[in-house]
C-alpha cells in the first residue's frame, strides 16, 4: 500500500496524467531510490525475467515506499504473490495472458472477499504488521487501492479481447511487441503497428489504461506516437539504458586513443530490435 503522503499510480492515471515507470532487472534497492529521486512514479520488478530471490524483491519494495513510488511485481501468478501483497507491493503486473479466466484468477488472487478470494492475513508490513489497524477498513482499502496490469503478448488472446475487456478489476494492459510478433509468425514492423494501434484503442475505449513495450534510449519518437495514440503508461527498460549508456561510453573513450595505441576492434554495439524502433507513421 502506499505511504500516507504519496499519490498512488492509480489516482494519477485517473486523474489524466502520464506516468512513467522503470522495469527493474536488478537486486539493488539504491537503484530504486535513484528511480524515486529522478521523479519516476513507479517501479516495476521483472520477477518474470531475473532470479530474484523473495528477501530481495522485499527490500526493492521497501526501497519504492521510501521514495514514494508505487511498486509492481511483474510475474507469473503462483501462489507466491501472496507473500508480495502482504509485504506491501501496489501491483502485479501478469505477463503472458491467456484469456479471460486467466484474467479473473489474477483479480481472485490479490483481492480480498467481495471481489476475490485473497487469505486473510494483518501481520505483515502491508498492514503495519498488525499494528493501529482495522482489519476490515484496511482490508477494503487494499482492495480498491490494488493496481491490476496484465500483458497482451499472443495474437489468440487478442481475438478474445472484448471478452477479457469485461472483467472490471484490470486496471491496464501492457502490450509485449516482441512476443506478439513472434505469435503473428514475425510480421513486418508496421503490421504489426497496426494490430497493436486497434488493440489500444480498443482497450481505452473500455476505459482500460494502455502502455507498449518498454521505451529505450533511441526509441523516444516511439514512445510519443503511442502517447499519441491514448497510452499513458510509459515504462523504461532499466537493461536497455544501463547496456545502452556503457556501450556509449566504452565507444565515445575508444574513439579519443589513436588507433596505434590500442588493439585493431569492431565497436560495440547494442541490439537494437525493429520492433522498439522509431515511429513509421
Amino acid at each position: 500500500m502506499p505511504h500516507p503522503e504519496q499519490t498512488s499510480l492509480k489516482a494519477k492515471l485517473a486523474q489524466g496524467h502520464t506516468v512513467i515507470g522503470c522495469l527493474v532487472a536488478f537486486d539493488a534497492p539504491w537503484l530504486v531510490e535513484v528511480l524515486g529521486h529522478a521523479g519516476f512514479d513507479f517501479a516495476t520488478f521483472d520477477i518474470e525475467h531475473e532470479a530474484f530471490d523473495e528477501a530481495s524483491v522485499v527490500n526493492l519494495i521497501r526501497a519504492a515506499q521510501v521514495t514514494g513510488l508505487t511498486s509492481i511485481v511483474r510475474m507469473p501468478l503462483t501462489e507466491r504473490v501472496l507473500a508480495y501483497l502482504d509485504a506491501g507491493v501496489s501491483g502485479v503486473q501478469l505477463p503472458d495472458l491467456r484469456d479471460r479466466g486467466h484474467a479473473e484468477a489474477l483479480v481472485a488472487a490479490t483481492h480480498f472477499h467481495p471481489e476475490g478470494r485473497r487469505t486473510y492475513y494483518t501481520m505483515g508490513r502491508a498492514a503495519h504488521f498488525g499494528i493501529g489497524v482495522d482489519d476490515r477498513q484496511w482490508m477494503s482499502q487494499a482492495n480498491s487501492e490494488m493496481f491490476l496490469m496484465a500483458m497482451i503478448e499472443d495474437i489468440e488472446v487478442v481475438h478474445q479481447l472484448d471478452a477479457i475487456l469485461e472483467v472490471q478489476e484490470i486496471d491496464a494492459f501492457h502490450v509485449g511487441p516482441h512476443d506478439l510478433a513472434q505469435s503473428m509468425g514475425f510480421p513486418s514492423p508496421d503490421e504489426l503497428d497496426e494490430v497493436i494501434r486497434t488493440v489500444v484503442h480498443r482497450c481505452r475505449d473500455a476505459g482500460k489504461y494502455v502502455s507498449v513495450g518498454v521505451v529505450t534510449p533511441w526509441n523516444l519518437e516511439k514512445a510519443q506516437s503511442w502517447m499519441d495514440e491514448g497510452c499513458q503508461i510509459l515504462t523504461v527498460g532499466s537493461s536497455w539504458v544501463v547496456s545502452h549508456a556503457m556501450v556509449e561510453m566504452h565507444n565515445q573513450l575508444r574513439g579519443r586513443i589513436p588507433a596505434d595505441r590500442q588493439a585493431a576492434q569492431t565497436l560495440p554495439q547494442v541490439s537494437k530490435s525493429s520492433y522498439l524502433a522509431g515511429s513509421r507513421k
